[in-house]
């Protein structure tokens, strides 16, 4: 059986799920978010945004800001703990940020800092940098060769953002 939501405003409509696009100023930047979730009343037209949606929408907003910024997204950040077989926990310790810093990256709870962001640029191009990092922290190094990790680097897809840099 299907319960259907209420509408606060008018207390008789139902809601029906809807998408819609939103556009704000961030940092002097025009950003354009599509595909944000709400909530639509077919009695009284209300729009409101259930709690569910809030956080989904601001995982997405976070990650245009990102994109304006030429930033990691939560999803890139993920990737690159995972394909570094580093824990959120590993990532705090590792490269700062706090003991949920990763946690909140990764669900768009907070934006990463610039120097954030080059340091998750590094350690995915040269994995190689963790060992220096770890040495930094009194933690063992890995097992893995040098050129084993090197290769396994060269092998992630290159990063526009930073090509002339490099």
């Amino acid at each position: 059986m299907t319960t259907h939501r209420i509408c606060p405003m008018c207390e008789t409509g139902r809601l029906t799920p809807i998408t819609f696009t939103d556009s704000f100023t961030y940092k002097g930047m025009s950003i354009q978010v599509d595909a944000l979730h709400g909530m639509l009343c077919e009695n009284c037209g209300a729009d409101p945004i259930l709690t569910e949606q809030i956080l989904l929408n601001q995982e997405k907003i976070a990650d245009a800001k990102r994109a304006a910024l030429g930033m990691f997204t939560g999803d890139q950040i993920r990737q690159i703990r995972e394909r570094l077989k580093l824990s959120q926990k590993d990532c705090a310790v590792l490269l700062g940020g706090g003991a949920n810093a990763f946690s909140k990256y990764e669900r768009g709870e907070v934006i990463q800092s610039d120097a954030m962001d080059a340091l998750l640029f590094l350690i995915d191009k040269f994995p190689f940098t963790l060992d220096a990092l770890r040495h930094r922290h009194n933690i063992p190094t890995s097992t893995r060769s040098l050129d084993e990790i090197w290769q396994k680097s060269a092998a992630t897809p290159s990063d526009k953002r930073y090509a002339n840099v490099i």
